[in-house]
């Protein structure tokens, strides 16, 4: 009689699949935590059992993707996932052609200059040019912002397949400040108004005293496929939610779109 050998966990697609998961999970804990982190901090966030949690991190160390901190047992994020960001920036057409455009529109508007695209339904910031003013507002490649309550952000969601900005809309909106929009119709409505425009307005939505403007990247299909924006204090600088500050952003928006279709035909 012939015996099935029994099925190695490890070798189980799906367990690899989890693993994985879990341990992407992870180096995003890390990552946005802003300080290292040990089993017990990292398990209670993720709603994972320590005893996975420690044998991926040394995995994961091993790798040399995750670091000891200061304290012993304790975690963060090493310097070589710098160097996948770097090939990402380096390789995306996106990233790379944004770099002398919006050196030029932080330039001419006085402002923090960025270019934003969607990564399974969040913000994330490719391509960030700091204003040349001494005022600076708190941004970062890799960073994001809410989608709804930031004008990048609602650009992204403006060029969103109409199923998935209804997915979005069914959830619930967080309040950051008594301007936030989350109200779904409100948004929806807001939205609305951006296609027909090609432009969107943040004020004071996420952070008192902020302000931002949004403008689409578009691809030859005319697919809204990036967002880029400028923003700034909105007292003490030059930085105004006006039809000068519109046009600086609209017209390097349209130029990047010009510049990605241009090498997408190529």
């Amino acid at each position: 009689m012939t015996r099935t050998a029994p099925a190695i966990k490890g070798n189980d697609p799906s367990s690899s699949y989890l693993s994985i998961q879990k341990a992407f999970r992870i180096l995003e804990r890390l990552a946005s935590a802003g300080a290292p982190q040990g089993v017990t901090e990292i398990s209670a966030a993720l709603e994972l059992e320590k005893s996975s949690i420690s044998r991926l991190l040394k995995s994961l160390s091993e790798l040399g993707y995750v670091v000891q901190g200061a304290r012993r047992g304790q975690y963060q994020v090493s310097a070589k996932l710098v160097t996948l960001a770097q090939q990402y920036l380096g390789g995306d057409r996106l990233a790379r052609e944004a770099g002398p455009v919006l050196r030029e529109l932080a330039l001419n508007a006085r402002s923090s200059a960025h270019l934003a695209v969607l990564v399974r339904g969040e913000m994330v910031i490719v391509a960030k040019e700091s204003s040349p003013g001494l005022i600076q507002i708190a941004t970062r490649v890799g960073g994001g912002a809410p989608l709804h309550a930031s004008a990048m952000g609602k650009i992204l969601l403006a060029g969103m397949p109409p199923e998935e900005l209804d997915a979005f809309l069914a959830r619930p909106l967080p309040r950051f400040t008594d301007k936030t929009i989350t109200d779904s119709r409100k948004l929806r409505k807001a939205i609305d108004e951006i296609r027909r425009r090609g432009h969107s307005f943040e004020c004071e939505e996420e952070h008192a005293g902020v302000g931002c403007i949004g403008a689409p990247v578009v691809d030859p299909h005319g697919r809204w496929i990036a967002a880029m924006s400028i923003a700034g204090p909105l007292k003490g600088t030059t930085f105004r939610l006006d039809a000068g500050h519109v046009r600086l952003v609209t017209d390097k928006a349209a130029e990047l779109s010009r510049l990605v279709g241009s090498e997408a035909g190529a």
